[in-house]
């Protein structure tokens, strides 16, 4: 095909962005290079062509990234038939892959290959057409305009986090308050316009270690407009305590439940934990005295002991309803803060501003017209981008042609130049996280499970997908567009939101370029959904996508996904579905055609009867890589055979499963990384060897397990597992104690959690000899023995320690013991000998006790004033006492992937 001609089909849309055409790529890309697999041989399919298919998206993509920030007239257009053109072919692929494997199973063979050929040979044509034509042009010009400016961004220092200028003085008077002499409860109500700091402010009272230490129980919860009692009791519930225990108790899936359906036992819970303790209540958000009515009786108001309830309200007259207490008004910032705190949020406390720059500064800070959001966001806009005098002109010039006299439309321009400048990988990542029903509280582990699903990461030598999208996040948080609100004991980011005016802002760029759409099943409740990639070809091209008839508003009042046991789960023409999330129904089975999941997770109670249909659903999955089910019922699923046939999974996780022995074959699970919550779980040579690069494990036993003997099992085989991270292991079996004989731990291990395993306490070297050991936690009897003597030379790397309901008495050992020590966490304890020198322990920050006796308090806190008095002002002792709760075995890990013990959290956040 000569250059100059253009194919009679070349494909028509509507006007879309560098992002969608972008996604469209990496989509294609991920999904081509999957047929290369040696799983799918059996595809009649041909090779040769893909790889000529591949060249030219490489080309494409490589186009995008070096030139989305460059604008050109023409680009439009380009962006537009780059997006059709990529989601045509990956249509045509996964269809016709879909149509083998549907012939397959019913023993015949699929007629498709012709067209499919003739289809991608067209697809070829276009891109050949777009590559040799107008990708040259546009290049050629572009680098012949000496006036044209690139606003692509650079890399620059990481920013501090809850920056606060001006508000010193109020932070102040209202600490007093809330530590004042004034028994009696008070309401202190912090307002101000969206995007003004009143969240930052409460989040530094509430996080200021005075704070923490003089209120026995501080809880905070999102009210937001679309407030519901019982997720707010909830939210308060899942923080008050910080035990572990507590936590795991709090997120059961049936509490859950409880949530949902109603507030009064939850409430009542609430009330109990708070009654006649000093508390500290942050309603953050407050919308309307209608939230505060509905859940006011649950905090106890005649206990004059000092408790506090803080509000942050966007709405004046809701707060002076609420308190007779003077309100704290935030105002906009002046000209100068305004400059003080973006130049922070730039150059940090330490680096100032070039001369030169600094009268630009100063009159982009005022373009931000005093809103500390807008500023902060700017500001790490400028953070990110090089630091001249081009680069700066070109933000102030796009602001001042945005601002307009509407305050919240001026921050949402605003606000798109942090989104605009983006690198072109990560705006539909930041995009996809605007399907998230709670955006105050966002899984980050799931989310980084569906960007993989949807093919949205781009691959990094050497690192995983899911490592890759961690750095997203963290790129993401660095340009103040996420707020993180929850960080894993090593560092790892567990849980993020998005500002309300962000958010807005993603979901008008998403229903612009027609991204992808959300179906939500018709109870507004439900956390069932379906997430969508859009129709984008025209149906005389020929190329009609089999969901294309349920995008329309008609088909919209269709159920997707029923939470009715009584109601069949169907699909319609959902064929190419990649990602489904669903709630307390029957589970999809081979008559839904949803061979193309790529994420499933389903939460709820389980239809027994559904199970061994959807086991043979799962025989026909070509791409799963997610399989998430938190089954409330507590019931032990017994998982097929199939299990180990499905060569892209790299996730598995369960509430409690058995896993088959694997078939006779050579099939290895190459890509599976989390596997838990396995019972019985036997390491032999035939599974370790087929799991080569599992990073996460969770395994348990009980004396209800079948033939529960320790030499069968062969745990010591998990030292094979040398790319494992995070191990779990319970053991409830009274009868037959594990012995160290038979563990052995790989030396890759960072994190470790031990349960009821009963060891001796005298074995303890062999874990203190795994030279990558992080975080330890040793909960409800994990050891066996009243003393414990660590060794020297042991724990070399180790953070953080957690004792949890055991019966250790003498704890001889000192600082030398644990040499990099940062956090240690006692729980439920009786000690009697403690740790000598913690007080002058160099790297040792924070000590949290919990229900541990007046020896073990004082023991805390003796080491937090030896602390203090050599100068460590940050270190923090946390001491809260319990009466009332009682621990509570845990068997299984956490549904969010990360920090495995550290309490049940729910998989699915919507």
């Amino acid at each position: 095909m000569h250059s100059c001609e253009k194919p009679n089909s070349l494909l028509k849309l509507e006007a879309s962005t560098m992002a969608a055409a972008y996604a469209a790529l990496m989509s294609l890309l991920n999904t081509s290079e999957l047929l290369f697999h040696p799983s799918q041989q059996w595809l009649r399919i041909n090779i040769v062509q893909i790889v000529y298919l591949l060249q030219n998206v490489h080309i494409l993509q490589e186009f995008l990234e070096d030139y989305s920030h460059r604008a050109h007239q023409e680009m439009a257009g380009v962006e537009s038939q780059i997006e059709a053109a990529a989601y045509a072919a990956e249509e045509i692929i996964e269809s016709h892959v879909l149509d083998q494997i549907s012939a397959r199973s019913k023993g015949s063979e699929a007629d498709s290959s012709n067209s499919f050929s003739a289809d991608i040979h067209e697809i070829i044509e276009v891109m050949e057409y777009l590559i040799d034509n107008k990708l040259v042009r546009i290049k050629e010009t572009i680098e012949e305009d000496p006036t044209f400016i690139d606003s692509s961004p650079a890399v620059a220092s990481r920013s501090a986090p809850n920056t606060m200028v001006g508000t010193d003085e109020k932070l102040n008077e209202i600490l007093d308050i809330l530590t004042g002499q004034q028994s009696n409860r008070q309401i202190v109500a912090i307002v101000g316009m969206g995007g003004i700091g009143k969240s930052t402010l409460a989040n530094n009272l509430y996080e200021h270690p005075y704070i923490q230490n003089y209120f026995d129980i501080c809880a905070w919860a999102t009210i937001s407009q679309k407030h519901s009692a019982p997720k707010i009791i909830y939210e308060m519930l899942s923080e008050i305590g910080q035990s572990r225990s507590e936590s795991r108790l709090i997120g059961d899936p049936s509490v859950q439940t409880k949530c949902e359906t109603g507030d009064e036992q939850l409430g009542e819970q609430l009330y109990k934990k708070l009654f006649g303790r000093r508390y500290l209540i942050v309603l953050d958000d407050l919308w309307s005295i209608e939230a505060w009515d509905e859940i006011k009786r649950f905090f106890p108001d005649h206990c004059d002991n000092g408790s506090r309830i803080m509000i942050t309200t966007r709405v004046k007259n809701v707060a002076e309803q609420l308190t007779s207490c003077p309100l704290f008004e935030l105002d906009l910032l002046d000209d100068n803060r305004s400059w003080e705190l973006m130049r922070e949020k730039i150059f940090g406390h330490q680096q100032g501003c070039p001369p030169e720059l600094e009268e630009l500064g100063k009159d982009i800070a005022k373009n931000c017209k005093g809103l500390p959001l807008a500023i902060v966001a700017i500001g790490g806009l400028l953070a990110k981008s090089d630091k001249t005098m081009d680069s700066w002109k070109h933000v102030a010039g796009n602001m001042n042609s945005i601002i307009n006299s509407e305050d919240d439309e001026k921050c949402q321009k605003i606000l798109y130049l942090s989104y605009n400048n983006l690198p072109i990988h990560l705006k539909p990542c930041f995009l996809y996280l605007s399907v998230a029903r709670s955006p105050y509280n966002i899984s980050i582990p799931t989310r980084i499970k569906q960007w993989v699903s949807e093919g949205f990461v781009k691959p990094i030598r050497g690192k995983s997908l899911e490592e890759a999208a961690h750095e997203y996040i963290t790129e993401l948080v660095d340009r103040n567009l996420l707020i993180l609100r929850k960080r894993g004991v090593l560092g790892n980011l567990l849980r993020c939101g998005v500002h309300d005016l962000l958010r807005d802002l993603s979901i008008r760029e998403v229903k612009k370029i027609n991204l992808f759409r959300v179906i939500y099943d018709e109870n507004p409740e439900s956390p069932s959904r379906l997430c969508l990639r859009p129709s984008i070809l025209q149906p005389e091209v020929g190329y009609v996508p089999r969901a294309l008839d349920i995008l329309g508003p008609a088909s919209l009042s269709r159920p997707i996904a029923s939470t009715s046991d009584s109601t069949p789960f169907y699909a319609g023409h959902l064929q190419l579905l990649r990602v489904l999330e669903m709630s307390d129904s029957i589970l999809p089975d081979e008559n839904s055609q949803l061979m193309n999941l790529r994420f499933f997770g389903f939460q709820g109670q389980l239809d027994g009867n559904s199970i061994p249909r959807f086991y043979s659903l799962m025989s026909l999955f070509w791409n799963l890589q997610t399989l998430l089910i938190d089954n409330s019922t507590s019931a032990t699923l017994y998982l097929p055979p199939e299990i180990w046939c499905l060569p892209h999974l790299r996730h598995l996780q369960t509430h409690r499963c058995v896993l088959p022995d694997p078939p006779m074959d050579d099939h290895v699970m190459e890509n599976l990384q989390t596997l838990y919550t396995v019972v019985f779980f036997r390491c032999s040579e035939e599974v370790y060897r087929r799991l080569p690069n599992l990073k996460e494990l969770g395994i348990g036993y009980e004396d209800a397990s079948p033939g529960v003997e320790w030499p069968s099992l062969r745990l010591q085989n998990l030292v094979h597992l040398q790319k494992l991270e995070s191990l779990f292991i319970n053991v409830c079996t009274e009868n037959r104690p594990i012995s160290w004989k038979y563990l052995s731990f790989p030396v890759s291990l960072k994190e470790l959690t031990l349960s009821a395993c009963k060891l001796p306490w005298e074995d303890m070297s062999i874990v203190g000899s795994l030279p990558n050991l992080e975080l330890l936690q040793l909960c409800f009897n994990a050891c066996k023995g009243q003393t414990w003597c660590p060794t020297q030379g042991q724990f070399v790397k180790l953070k953080e320690l957690v004792l949890e309901a055991i019966d250790l008495l003498h704890w001889r050992a000192d600082k030398t013991h644990f040499p990099v020590l940062e956090h240690l966490i006692l729980e439920y304890l009786n000690l009697e000998e403690f740790p000598q020198e913690f007080g002058e322990h160099p790297t040792l920050v924070k000590i949290e006790v919990f229900s541990c006796g007046d020896s073990t308090n004082g023991w805390a806190a003796e080491v937090g004033e030896e602390q203090e008095s050599y100068g460590n002002e940050g270190f923090r002792v946390i001491i809260r006492e319990t009466e009332e709760y009682k621990p509570t075995l845990v068997t299984r890990p956490s549904m969010d992937g990360h920090n495995l013990s550290r309490g049940i959290a729910f998989f699915i956040s919507l």
